[in-house]
């Protein structure tokens, strides 16, 4: 009976032993809706799978609570944090924060500055930001030659963000290139769906010959859809965007307003970014501090694909 116990003892002091010795990682999260939320789903499905102990929070674009965050973070002991910083200067002192308590950082989508993401940072895993707007860019330039009009575009940017300004140079850049005649009407800050919608209505009811809109975020994508409607410009203005979910492949796959839209894999980043939280945690050294996932323009055109896309959520 002694021998039986004695057993049993060993393997619960075993079993406690392996649930303490769980690798502890910390996420935050800009969002759990959208993108964002299909970067968690990749976060937690890769962490999962490998049996790591997730502590997860949403810092909701806010660099207090960001900042709030990592050190609960901190005091919470974990071993790496995946995150996407709110801001790439204003963030830099809580990221530095981690780095003296000797926790790596992975950055997955945007990061800090040039500088003190290198410095702060093991790795970015991100998409070719360029690459988000310049095959659309083409789309929308081969569109305008096609039906034979000068494009007349209005713009609902995220410049905030470097990545964003990366993305509608690589729209316009892309329009460039097929040689298509085209002004930018209007350009103005619009990313977030609510207030993109308001600000797009606004726009196309001030500027009616817009005939389309470009939006560098799945935010300001909706808006500028939304805002097609609300301003009666159906039918006169389209859209093409960026970041695809549910609500814009829908949109997409109606193929009234929203023409092409291209598309980050979030929730391959999100793996992306835990496979080399675990290698930093390992002390392993990388080729390349950014690390690419892939992108994928989706057009009217493209049913199958949209319903495969829609099929797999």
């Amino acid at each position: 009976m002694k021998k039986i116990l004695l057993i049993l003892v060993s393997a619960l002091m075993l079993s406690v032993s392996s649930a303490s010795a769980k690798i502890k990682v910390g996420a935050l999260y800009l969002d759990t809706a959208g993108f964002f939320g299909e970067i968690k789903v990749g976060i937690e499905a890769a962490g999962a799978a490998e049996g790591i102990d997730l502590k997860g929070t949403n810092s909701q674009s806010d660099v207090a609570k960001e900042s709030s965050s990592i050190d609960t973070l901190i005091a919470t002991g974990v071993e790496v944090v995946i995150m996407s910083p709110v801001s790439t200067d204003a963030s830099v002192a809580a990221v530095e924060r981690l780095a003296e308590a000797g926790i790596p950082v992975v950055c997955y989508n945007t990061c800090l500055n040039d500088d003190d993401a290198k410095r702060l940072a093991y790795a970015l895993v991100t998409t070719s930001q360029r690459e988000l707007g310049y095959p659309v860019g083409i789309i929308a330039g081969n569109w305008a030659i096609k039906a034979g009009i000068d494009l007349k575009i209005g713009i609902h940017n995220c410049n905030r963000y470097e990545a964003c300004q990366e993305r509608e140079d690589g729209f316009i850049a892309g329009i460039e290139s097929t040689g298509a005649n085209f002004e930018v009407v209007n350009n103005q800050e619009a990313f977030a769906n609510d207030k993109a919608t308001q600000i797009g209505t606004d726009m196309l009811i001030a500027n009616p010959e817009i005939n389309l809109m470009y939006a560098a975020n799945e935010g300001g994508t909706i808006g500028a859809v939304n805002a097609v409607l609300a301003s009666g410009q159906l039918g006169k203005t389209y859209v093409m965007g960026t970041d695809a979910t549910e609500e814009l492949m829908n949109f997409v796959a109606d193929g009234e307003i929203l023409l092409a839209l291209n598309s980050q894999f979030p929730r391959e980043m999100g793996a992306g970014a835990m496979k080399a939280a675990l290698k930093a945690i390992k002390g392993e050294k990388i080729d390349e501090f950014v690390q690419l996932t892939p992108t994928k323009v989706f057009t009217t055109v493209d049913r199958l694909a949209i319903d495969k896309w829609l099929s797999e959520r």
